[in-house]
């Protein structure tokens, strides 16, 4: 049989952008797990859109799954609201309107400041170091979703003492929601966001907590509002 070489005569190769997110592991092991992971970071980052219609035997071939364990993994990304079921016409990326973004944060507000109220007398000043350091990895990171880690990573440092491993996971999953939208308009929101950061650390460090939890919940709510401009800026472009 002959070689077919993926390459161009240019010397650059084109691969599908899905599969550049499958890890090693799954080619050994293609659980719902581990695909939902790929779909729900393709989503992420832009490579499957809102509203992009997902047929499952095309997925199934990009991703050289079987059509099983692809769906139980849409249906875990439907749970997490990312996906939708729409009958015939199959599953659909799921998007957000400003109203469901303000709904969202509303919801993470409420639950990290109260996570937040219980992890700090469990802060170390280890923990707040890492955080400081987090936060200048930050300021130089050029890559978004280097970033979107990092600051996930920062957020778990001062919430997670508190051993609520079920209520940051709702978190978490309330955060994927949004990410997406983060991602598009990070390099207008990141200056802000990280002086607000900074704001969260230094009462942290201070061990004022009543001031800790105003930070987090004003660095919350300005995300907020900044996604639902930039939402409806875009909106009124597409009418």
């Amino acid at each position: 049989m002959e070689n077919i070489d993926p390459c161009n005569s240019e010397g650059s190769c084109e691969e599908d952008p899905l599969r550049l997110l499958i890890p090693v592991h799954m080619k050994e092991n293609a659980a719902p797990y581990y695909i939902a992971n790929i779909l729900r970071e393709a989503i992420y980052q832009g490579v499957l859109a809102e509203g992009e219609a997902l047929y499952q035997s095309q997925l199934a071939e990009r991703l050289s799954v079987s059509p099983i364990p692809l769906r139980e993994a849409l249906r875990l990304l439907e749970m997490e609201g990312l996906v939708d079921f729409r009958g015939r016409r199959g599953a659909v990326v799921m998007g957000l309107c400003a109203e469901d973004v303000r709904e969202i944060y509303e919801m993470m507000v409420s639950l990290e400041t109260g996570v937040l109220r219980i992890a700090f007398p469990f802060i170390t000043s280890e923990a707040a170091e890492a955080a400081a350091r987090l936060l200048d990895e930050m300021d130089a990171q050029s890559d978004g979703v280097s970033w979107r880690a990092q600051n996930i990573a920062f957020h778990n440092l001062l919430c997670g003492p508190a051993g609520r491993p079920l209520t940051l996971d709702g978190i978490a999953r309330l955060r994927r929601q949004v990410d997406r939208y983060v991602r598009v308009y990070l390099e207008s929101m990141r200056g802000h966001a990280q002086k607000e950061h900074r704001i969260i650390l230094a009462a942290v460090r201070a061990k004022d907590l009543t001031a800790a939890v105003e930070a987090l919940a004003f660095h919350l709510e300005n995300v907020s509002e900044d996604l639902q401009f930039h939402m409806k800026k875009r909106g009124k472009k597409e009418q």
